[in-house]
């Protein structure tokens, strides 16, 4: 064989290692974007995953999961299972917190060695000199094949530090997560029965229509028969209209109310689901709860404190990471070299070194580096005060929120009942001519805004209970209301 021949012969077989490179890189890369959290191409050899999930006990990963259907008439854990599935917000809190997860597995890689494979076949081409000096112009083909390994043993903290960080970022990453998807189920809630709040409006504002039409109808037939006035029919037509654009208003309150759920679900605005919310008692339970007790409970359970304690735990571990960048750092390195040139022996030979790297000057870049590190050290504690402030807060307005929220619920009922008896008797009263127009509204507005103030007592008692369970840091699972009757 030739000397061309066997130079073709070889540049054909580094196309073809190429060209079989480039199909493994490209069918990893297909299959990375058909399946980003695939275990084949992309082993999870470090378990950070494993560890995520382990910081999440008793929460759903929405990534990866099929998302189902809303179908039939959705309860509130069926929406809320179905929020924290589809809800955006949600799903991206979880996609950092799998980043996170991800910057610690390459933290820790720091602890392993760094094995390295070069090749290369190239061919020169016009007047070069050969291993006697002569220069020759023959073509001179060379091959060359390298391993190297290079190991870091010791850098004073830097790696311990880097991962001790990356750890409480992910610890941070997870209470986050944690912390969205409370707020999620909480926005389910408030746009859940703001719908279930609105269409009651609704039926009331129709109800105080139908009220105000018939006392329309009944000043009419009054002023007809001689024992009514222009004046009656003119101030009952005026009532009427009212309540008919009051019914108008609660129509779009409605239709409103749906788009926020639908869109709080994950799905479009204009998506309309069917709910089977629970009927709400005539009287709620008393809370007997010590706030002592709550408070400390929530100091446990409040996953943004967590997380913020955690960023604090971080930025400690990073002034350990600072301090290190300016102390000395020990390596070895190791290496496999194989060079074949036309015309030269053949080389094929090891290498093996220890290698010291000792920073003398940078310009007191690790000084000030040192500096930001500890100020940002400072400024996650006050974070994390501040935090636990506003638990603490966020406890105390919850819970008499709910407090407040209880009375409402049974003053209200007794409200709405005497209210409406009073308009009916308003009206039989100016039936008879005993009574006056001013009597029948005024007993009809009274019994409008007692219908009205029953649908807000029952919504702010649904919300009042869903905020004090997130204050808690309860509000993790679909049924997130039965955790405040079960208060101690």
């Amino acid at each position: 064989m030739s000397l061309v021949q066997t130079t073709r012969f070889r540049w054909r077989r580094g196309a073809g290692l190429v060209v079989a490179a480039t199909l493994v890189s490209t069918a990893v890369d297909l299959s990375a974007a058909a399946d980003p959290l695939s275990d084949f191409f992309q082993p999870d050899v470090l378990r950070t995953r494993s560890a995520l999930a382990q910081r999440t006990p008793g929460l759903t990963d929405p990534l990866g999961r099929d998302c189902a259907e809303p179908t039939g008439a959705l309860s509130l854990a069926a929406a809320i299972d179905l929020a924290l599935c589809r809800n955006p917000t949600t799903r991206s809190a979880w996609a950092a917190a799998h980043q996170q997860a991800a910057a610690l597995g390459s933290a820790e890689s720091a602890w392993l060695p760094n094995v390295t494979a070069t090749g290369a076949e190239t061919r020169a081409y016009g007047d070069h000199a050969d291993a006697t000096g002569n220069v020759v112009s023959t073509p001179q083909n060379t091959r060359d094949a390298a391993l190297s390994l290079s190991w870091v043993l010791y850098d004073f903290g830097a790696r311990d530090g880097h991962i001790t960080s990356g750890r409480h970022l992910l610890d941070a990453a997870a209470a986050t997560a944690s912390s969205v998807s409370q707020q999620t189920v909480l926005n389910v809630v408030q746009s859940y029965y703001g719908v279930v709040a609105a269409e009651a409006g609704l039926g009331a504002a129709k109800t105080t229509e139908a009220a105000d039409a018939r006392s329309l109808e009944v000043a009419r037939s009054l002023r007809e028969g001689g024992a009514g006035t222009r004046a009656d029919v003119l101030q009952a037509e005026t009532a009427f209209d009212q309540a008919v654009l009051a019914r108008v208003q609660a129509e779009a309150a409605a239709k409103s109310s749906r788009g926020t759920l639908s869109v709080t679900l994950g799905l479009p605005a204009d998506e309309t689901v069917t709910l089977a919310p629970e009927a709400v008692p005539a009287e709620a339970p008393i809370l007997t709860a010590r706030m002592a007790d709550l408070m400390a409970e929530a100091m446990r359970q409040r996953p943004d404190l967590a997380a913020a304690l955690a960023q604090r735990d971080s930025a400690e571990a990073n002034v350990t990471v600072a301090r290190a960048a300016g102390r000395p750092s020990i390596s070895i390195s190791a290496g496999r070299d194989l060079i074949d040139t036309t015309g030269i022996p053949h080389q094929n030979y090891s290498l093996v070194g220890v290698n010291v790297t000792v920073p003398i000057f940078t310009g007191f870049n690790v000084a000030y580096g040192v500096r930001q590190a500890q100020a940002v050290l400072e400024a996650s504690e006050a974070n994390a005060d501040q935090v636990r402030l506003g638990v603490s807060l966020g406890v105390w307005n919850a819970y008499y929120a709910l407090d407040s929220a209880n009375q409402q619920l049974t003053v209200t009922l007794g409200l709405t009942k005497t209210a409406e008896e009073n308009e009916q008797v308003a009206l039989g009263r100016y039936q008879a001519g005993v009574g006056t127009i001013v009597d029948v509204l005024t007993a009809q507005s009274a019994a409008a805004l007692a219908r009205q103030t029953r649908v807000n007592a029952e919504l702010s008692w649904e919300v009042a209970r869903a905020q004090l369970a997130l204050a808690l840091g309860r509000l993790t699972g679909t049924e997130p209301l039965s955790t405040v009757e079960a208060m101690p």
